[in-house]
């Protein structure tokens, strides 16, 4: 199946992970993000009016239609319990915070076992 790539940027700040993607002409409720262990992804669909495609001749067509997804690494940090995502005038945002380390250091303990 044939995916779409909308323009995209990922920056952080020191207490979050920022996400935007262009997503102009699509609705809400076709968009879906998934969260795994290591990626976060953003997929869905960008419809075209039923009416364009049979009635019309088009003589150039440069607008992506379709499905779209994008998958971006989650960082060791980032805190998937805290993920928010908000969509106006076709800009998707997604805030991912990041998890508290202590002292700088993050460590986990392991038993060794005889």
């Amino acid at each position: 199946m044939y995916y779409f790539t909308p323009a995209s940027d990922m920056f952080e700040t020191v207490d979050s992970i920022f996400i935007y993607i262009e997503l102009a002409g699509v609705q809400k409720e076709d968009i879906n993000i998934e969260i795994d262990e290591r990626t976060i992804e953003i997929s869905g669909i960008k419809r075209r009016a039923a009416q364009a495609a049979e009635e019309y001749n088009f003589q150039r067509m440069e607008r992506p239609f379709g499905f779209f997804k994008r998958t971006f690494d989650m960082p060791r940090n980032a805190d998937r319990d805290t993920i928010s995502a908000s969509f106006n005038e076709g800009l998707l945002e997604v805030i991912i915070s990041k998890k508290t380390i202590k002292n700088g250091f993050r460590l986990t303990s392991i038993e060794i076992k005889d």
